[in-house]
C-alpha cells in the first residue's frame, strides 16, 4: 500500500464529528485531502473542528440529531448538493451514562443509550447506502467498541448491548452490500481518552488517560481503511491500548 496515497477527489461525511473521535478522524482525512461534512447536535463544537482545520478544503457543517430521522434525511440531502457523490461514511455518534448497571439502569436510560447508539447507527447506515448504491461503490466505518465484542460491567448493560448490536448491524449488512461494491468496517476501540470517560461512575485520572488510546490513534486507523484500494476490504479492526487486556 502506498502509505501516502492521498484522498483527494473523495467526499467524506462524520456524524458525531464535533469532538473525541469524530472531530480526529474529521481532520485527518480532510488533511488527506478528502473534502469532509461534519455533523453533530452541537453546532458551536462542530465549528470548533472546522475553524481549527489547516486543510485545503473547508470543513463543511450541518447540526443534526442522529435520533431525529427527518433531520438525518435532510442532512443526507444536503450533504449531496453541498459535496456530492458520498465516498467514505463515519459514524462515530455515541453515548454512556453514569448508572450504568442492571440495578441501576432506567428503562428511561435504556431506550436512550439503545436509540442513539444502535438505532442511530442503523439510520445513518441506512440512508448512507441509499446515496452508495447507485456509484456501486463506498466505504462505510462504524466506530463500534471493544464493548461490542467483549461484554464486560465497565461499558454497562445498555453500551454493551448497543454496541453488540451495532457489530450485528455492520456484519450483516456488509454480506449483503458486497456485490453492491460497498465496504463497511468495524471498528472496535479499546479505551480512547474522549469525553464520554466524564459519564463513567468514576472518570479516569488524568495518569489514567495518559495511558489509554488517543483520537488521533483511532484517527489514524480509519485513515489506513480509507487509503485501501476498493478491492481490499477489512470487516473488523480491533484497536486497544497496549496496556489494556483484550481477555
Amino acid at each position: 500500500m502506498n502509505e501516502d496515497k492521498s484522498l483527494a477527489g473523495q467526499n467524506a461525511l462524520v456524524i458525531g464529528g464535533g469532538t473525541g473521535m469524530g472531530a480526529a478522524v474529521a481532520s485527518a482525512i480532510a488533511e488527506a485531502g478528502a473534502r469532509v461534512a461534519i455533523a453533530g447536535r452541537r453546532a458551536e463544537k462542530l465549528q470548533e473542528v472546522a475553524h481549527q482545520s489547516s486543510a485545503e478544503h473547508a470543513i463543511l457543517t450541518r447540526s443534526a440529531d442522529v435520533c431525529d430521522r427527518n433531520a438525518l434525511t435532510s442532512l443526507f440531502d444536503w450533504f449531496e448538493a453541498e459535496a456530492g457523490k458520498l465516498d467514505l461514511l463515519i459514524h462515530a455518534a455515541g453515548v454512556n451514562l453514569p448508572k450504568r448497571s442492571m440495578q441501576e439502569l432506567s428503562p428511561e436510560d435504556w431506550d436512550k443509550v439503545i436509540q442513539i447508539n444502535l438505532t442511530g447507527a442503523y439510520d445513518c447506515l441506512r440512508l448512507g447506502l441509499e446515496k452508495m448504491r447507485p456509484y456501486r461503490n463506498g466505504l462505510v466505518v462504524m466506530i463500534n467498541s471493544v464493548s461490542g465484542k467483549r461484554a464486560h460491567p465497565l461499558g454497562g448493560v445498555s453500551y454493551n448491548a448497543s454496541k453488540f448490536g451495532m457489530t450485528a448491524l455492520g456484519a450483516c449488512v456488509g454480506e449483503e452490500e458486497r456485490e453492491n461494491g460497498i465496504r463497511i468496517t468495524n471498528l472496535f476501540p479499546g479505551e480512547v481518552n474522549t469525553p464520554i470517560l466524564e459519564q463513567r461512575p468514576v472518570p479516569p485520572s488524568a495518569e489514567q488517560r495518559a495511558v489509554m488510546l488517543q483520537p488521533d490513534d483511532v484517527a489514524a486507523a480509519v485513515l489506513m481503511l480509507a487509503k485501501l484500494d476498493p478491492r481490499a476490504h477489512v470487516p473488523e479492526l480491533i484497536i486497544k491500548p497496549t496496556c489494556q487486556s483484550y481477555l
